[in-house]
């Protein structure tokens, strides 16, 4: 197995012409073409490698990474479809900052302070873009929560001001925790009428007395209001802030006050870059002269987080070792293994290696979106995300219930692998095999579950079982010759999905999938949960929400923070556009349950 593999383009693609002839005997010689613990290690130690600094999508880490993969399915003899084994995308995937941002302090008897921007201020990712100047008005907490005894906007006029508030909650209470968020108040305050909202950390807050970085925040819609952090220096200038803090920390009291004399002018200049990435895409055809021209489809994301840069500095990278240069690691050993067999396979496997899975299941929605094969030929997914880290001889297997054919195979198959299984009822909607769910297409997802060191720079290719995958890569292998071989394609059946407990304290609900690749207003679906209140109102893939009760919806977080208001079994009114017309149809939002149900 070679291990730094770097071609040209026009290499690669002249020895993609020649192999796609099926000419692999001189690779035969260098490789047994088994599952091997050994190559396994290979992969992750190079696709986790510092080289290429966690593979964030659209980085020069995640071209690496499919350039690699590209490589070896051409080594492989794996057919690129439409003559390239690169099916690219775009996506908006990262925000920086354009030219002429500006915080400005007009003082009484014409003194001015000027902040810089990076130093002393920076929009939020929220942050529309625009140019404001007015008057200042000091909201407290920036929080209107009257049901819960407390409101920083009682008796105080905010319309077409620019307001000033502290970042957190009063006195630090949890209870206040979704109106403590950046959503909530920069969607509070643009429903109170203001032009602009400037949070600073306060003396007495558990917040450094820095400027909230934006870069690495998700690429949400945003609040439809200028929003920006700054050092506490700007509040100081104006009155004391610790003063005033621990005033309403103490009573719990809000203390909102206009401030005279004084003019702020904010400018907010925001860019959206789109980055470029790729899904990487190889065929090995099936002998089947009928068969053959349906699919199995075998997925797992290659990229990751990418890395941040530390205070003192430093690069941090997130290799990723099992999130998924495991699953990535999985999908080249079986295209290796299965470039051995395709005369034994009656259907065509599509491998796929997906770009841009952590920023919301880009690459597998833009392949089903724009298709290169005909989906309605696609019989089954079978992905593997995280696949790295077996423990007590357990393995996850989701979809089962997605085919009233799956449980026999997996069963019988198991018999000579003697995994522990661990099944689920849900489909799971965090990783590529669903947005083929969605399209009615059976999944079953392979996973040795989450670990402390997901999604931190300790997910390293030292801390992954390669004996442990081998074995799981082996039965794998079982299961996708089965279905490749079926007389008859497998059926597809809808799955009742539990409810999950979402991050937010929110006590309810609706069971709507969104689109997280989503980049216009409101909340975009990309399903509904099956039995769920949405599927129950009537919602289902494409409709975008817009209002919920009356109340215009941006994005997600405000979705969130709508929902987060709601009863159990209340119905509430949600606005949506399905192919431009606006409806309204009622939802009755269901109780989450609590993890010991």
């Amino acid at each position: 197995m070679k291990r730094y593999i770097r071609l040209f383009v026009s290499a690669l693609f002249a020895l993609t012409v020649s192999l796609a002839q099926g000419d692999i005997s001189s690779y035969r010689a260098v490789s047994t073409f088994a599952i091997t613990s050994a190559e396994l290690k290979e992969h992750v130690r190079y696709l986790a490698s510092d080289e290429l600094e966690g593979r964030s999508p659209g980085s020069k880490g995640a071209q690496l990474a499919r350039e690699y993969i590209a490589t070896l399915f051409a080594e492989w003899g794996l057919r690129p479809v439409n003559g390239s084994y690169f099916q690219i995308f775009t996506f908006v995937g990262g925000l920086k900052l354009g030219e002429g941002n500006e915080l400005i302090l007009r003082l009484p008897k014409g003194g001015q302070r000027n902040f810089i921007v990076e130093e002393d201020f920076l929009p939020l990712a929220l942050s529309a873009n625009g140019e404001v100047e007015g008057e200042i008005v000091f909201v407290g907490y920036g929080i209107s929560a009257p049901e819960k005894g407390y409101d920083d906007y009682a008796n105080i006029d905010v319309q077409n001001k620019i307001l000033l508030a502290l970042r957190g909650m009063p006195a630090n209470d949890s209870k206040f925790a979704q109106e403590g968020i950046f959503s909530s108040k920069l969607k509070v305050a643009r429903e109170k009428g203001a032009k602009a909202i400037i949070l600073v950390s306060g003396p007495l807050s558990p917040f450094d007395d820095e400027p909230v970085p934006f870069w690495n925040e998700p690429m949400i819609g945003d609040s439809g209001i200028l929003g920006v952090t700054a050092k506490r220096a700007f509040a100081e200038a104006l009155f004391s802030l610790e003063a005033v803090q621990r005033q309403i920390d103490e009573t719990r009291k809000p203390f909102s006050f206009t401030i005279d004399g004084v003019k702020v002018r904010l400018k907010v200049k925001l860019q959206r870059e789109r980055l470029e990435d790729a899904n990487v895409i190889g065929l090995i055809d099936g002998a089947d002269p009928q068969l053959r021209k349906e699919f199995v489809v075998v997925g797992a994301h290659y990229d990751h987080v990418g890395f941040t840069i530390t205070r003192d500095g430093q690069k941090q990278i997130f290799n990723g070792a099992d999130d998924n240069a495991s699953g990535t690691s999985g999908l080249l050993e079986l295209a290796q293994y299965f470039a051995s067999k395709r005369k034994q396979i009656k259907r065509s496997i599509l491998f796929i290696a997906f770009g841009a899975e952590e920023r919301g299941l880009i690459g597998s929605r833009y392949f089903l979106d724009n298709p290169i094969i005909p989906t309605e030929n696609i019989v089954a997914m079978v992905n593997m995300d995280m696949i790295g880290r077996l423990r007590d001889n357990t393995l996850f297997i989701l979809g089962i219930n997605s085919s009233p054919d799956w449980k026999g195979i997996v069963d019988e198959l198991n018999a000579q692998f003697n995994f522990t299984l661990r099944e689920s009822s849900g489909i799971f909607g965090a990783s590529d095999h669903f947005a083929f769910y969605n399209k009615g297409i059976p999944v079953l997802f392979f996973f040795t579950g989450l670990h402390e060191n997901y999604h931190r720079p300790s997910d390293d290719w030292e801390t992954i079982n390669y004996e442990g995958m081998e074995k799981i890569l082996k039965m794998v292998a079982e299961v996708v010759e089965r279905i490749a071989n079926m007389p008859n394609r497998p059926r597809f059946q809808k799955v009742a999905q539990p409810v999950e407990r979402p991050v937010a304290p929110i006590k309810v609900s609706t069971g709507i999938i969104p689109d997280y690749a989503w980049e216009g207003e409101g909340v975009r679906l990309m399903g509904v949960r099956s039995g769920s209140p949405a599927e129950k109102a009537g919602l289902k893939e494409g409709d975008i929400i817009v209002e919920v009760v009356g109340k215009q919806i941006k994005n997600l977080y405000e979705y969130m923070d709508a929902l987060s208001k709601a009863e159990p079994n209340k119905p509430i009114a949600f606005t949506i556009l399905r192919n431009g017309q606006r409806l309204t149809v009622t939802v009755v939002p269901e109780p989450v349950r609590q993890k010991s149900e």
